[in-house]
């Protein structure tokens, strides 16, 4: 497996990967640092029942980060998986000494390790970022997480960025693999339940990241059989 996962890590530019990763948690950073200048306070908003809820900046940050990971994680799949099929190059690797479930696997398991790192990595720099600005700004404000909720929503998450490969297989769509991505966004950042989002909430979070893998395994075994 690890062999494989080395022919699959060759056909991505890491280090090009590692550089977007960076700019793009500065610039979110920057975005809610500027949402909070203007605000100058908390972010408000008034749920359903009529209460103001309070977003802190750091909560800000972190839904920010989620919804650009779903996205960030479909263009991967896209990459990785749906491209090869779509041009039928994954052909050639049916010709390695290996069998086709293992190919398969090692796909999913890129995709699934490259997208855990990418948001540790995204979670750590918001919350250790924002926690000290928020000693030295009156106006950026930090809401400390439990860390056991953070993990959970985090791979929960990550399992639900699959959703848009079951989608995109159907019709091996590059282009509903990324819509299909984009909906869950806009969906998984309502904060009418929540001010960090629907995919904030653990119990939600952990709820839709399990939906998300029992159709992973439904389009892994279509996989098996499709026909190129």
């Amino acid at each position: 497996m690890m062999k494989l996962l080395k022919i699959e890590l060759k056909k991505i530019n890491v280090k090009s990967q590692i550089i977007s990763l960076i700019v793009m948690n500065i610039i979110v950073l920057l975005l809610s640092v500027f949402t909070a200048t203007l605000l100058a306070g908390p972010a408000s908003e008034i749920n359903p029942i009529g209460n103001e809820v309070q977003l802190t900046t750091s909560e800000l940050a972190l839904l920010i980060t989620r919804a650009i990971l779903i996205v960030w994680q479909a263009i991967l799949i896209v990459q990785i998986i749906i491209e090869e099929y779509k041009s039928k190059t994954i052909t050639v690797l049916f010709t390695y000494p290996f069998s086709k479930k293992q190919l398969i696997l090692a796909k999913f398991l890129l995709v699934f390790l490259l997208t855990v790192a990418f948001a540790l990595f995204s979670t750590l720099f918001q919350e250790v970022s924002t926690y000290l600005l928020s000693q030295r700004l009156s106006f950026v404000t930090f809401a400390s997480e439990n860390l056991g909720s953070l993990l959970i929503v985090l791979i929960s998450n990550c399992c639900l960025g699959f959703l848009p490969l079951f989608i995109g297989m159907k019709n091996v769509s590059v282009i509903a693999t990324i819509v299909s991505s984009l909906v869950i966004v806009v969906i998984g950042s309502n904060s009418q339940a929540s001010p960090t989002g629907l995919l904030g909430i653990p119990i939600i979070s952990l709820f839709l990241g399990a939906v998300s893998v029992g159709l992973v395994i439904v389009t892994y075994r279509s996989m098996l059989v499709k026909e190129m």
